[in-house]
């Protein structure tokens, strides 16, 4: 099992950097910025974000958590990701979301009833024009077609701790089923029991980065789906 921990982006710019290099000095295999247009976030450009970090660390997995595959172009994701990538080779993937704030689809010209078609076709775009992508996940909530979609292709799925009812579809329909895991410390209980093969849990500063170690010091075991952990706190 990959152990990471993730922020939402509610936090200033600055702060998401420091906290990414505790992370790796605590020993976690991947730290992860979620994408959001809208107050109280700061990560409007996770991509950004995770170069300069990128630049700042040696060996932690960079990922996203998520990013927004609905409103951005799928060339522009490319091109912007596959540059991260001959940066920080063989450290970065994506978790690909289609949001769900009405008002962020609008600022980009897009509208949240159109979310599950566009995430569709902007996925499909974003893999013919990005032949070497790395690994790709797929945030999923809800939907069935979201869990299909990455079981047919191969992709690994990601769900929160407390939404996780399509999980089981996808890991009978994956040819080889890689579960991510979002939580909170309060459901780290229920996040395992999905026996994830990558879990991140949510930090916002050193103390919350001691707490996540504390409680997941015991469970940095590799799966056979998963890359091996190498979190050693």
């Amino acid at each position: 099992m990959q152990i990471g921990v993730f922020t939402a982006g509610d936090l200033e710019p600055g702060e998401i950097v420091t906290l990414a290099i505790a992370a790796e000095a605590a020993g976690f295999d991947v730290f992860a910025v979620g994408e959001h247009h809208n107050p109280p976030y700061n990560s409007s450009s996770p991509a950004t974000l995770l170069a300069h970090i990128a630049a700042r660390t040696t060996n932690i997995r960079l990922s996203t958590a998520t990013t927004l595959i609905t409103t951005n172009d799928p060339a522009r994701l490319a091109a912007e990701y596959a540059t991260l990538d001959l940066l920080a080779p063989h450290r970065t993937d994506l978790v690909l979301g289609r949001g769900n704030t009405a008002k962020v689809f609008g600022w980009f010209g897009k509208e949240i009833e159109y979310g599950l078609p566009l995430t569709i076709e902007h996925y499909e775009a974003l893999k013919a024009l990005w032949h070497n992508r790395p690994y790709l996940w797929h945030a999923c909530t809800r939907s069935p077609e979201i869990a299909e979609l990455a079981a047919e292709h191969g992709d690994g799925l990601f769900v929160f701790a407390g939404r996780s009812e399509q999980v089981a579809r996808y890991r009978s329909l994956a040819a080889r089923p890689r579960v991510g895991v979002l939580t909170h410390l309060d459901d780290l209980t229920a996040a395992l029991d999905l026996n994830p093969d990558r879990l991140l849990v949510h930090a916002r500063d050193a103390d919350h980065l001691r707490q996540i170690t504390k409680a997941t010091t015991r469970i940095s075991t590799p799966t056979a789906t998963a890359e091996p952990s190498t979190h050693n706190p």
